[in-house]
């Protein structure tokens, strides 16, 4: 049982990093697409690179970043999960886990 509870802490360890992965990879692209989504009633119609000006002005590369502990707090918890109840399944049906 010692080896299956760092078994376990290595699971869930490798679940929290792909979910600080993700995080980081998907919130500039979110970031974007709120702001988008935000500007639409505007009939400007500048596109994309606008927006990505207007965000870049609006704070920096931080800007992209913004938002981004509610994030991790958020869908890192999910993901963790989702990863970890993955890896459960896997086993409990006999097949090997992630990574072995």
């Amino acid at each position: 049982p010692v080896a299956m509870e760092i078994a376990l802490e290595v699971e869930v360890g490798a679940a929290f990093l792909a979910s600080i992965v993700a995080c980081l990879a998907s919130h500039p692209g979110d970031v974007l697409l709120t702001a988008t989504y935000k500007d639409s009633d505007d009939s400007s119609g500048d596109g994309f690179g606008a927006t990505i000006k207007k965000v870049y002005e609006g704070g920096g590369v931080g800007a992209f970043l913004r938002g981004l502990n509610a994030r991790f707090f958020h869908v890192g918890c999910i993901i963790t999960f989702q990863l970890v109840l993955y890896d459960q399944i896997k086993q409990a049906l006999g097949l090997p886990a992630s990574g072995s």
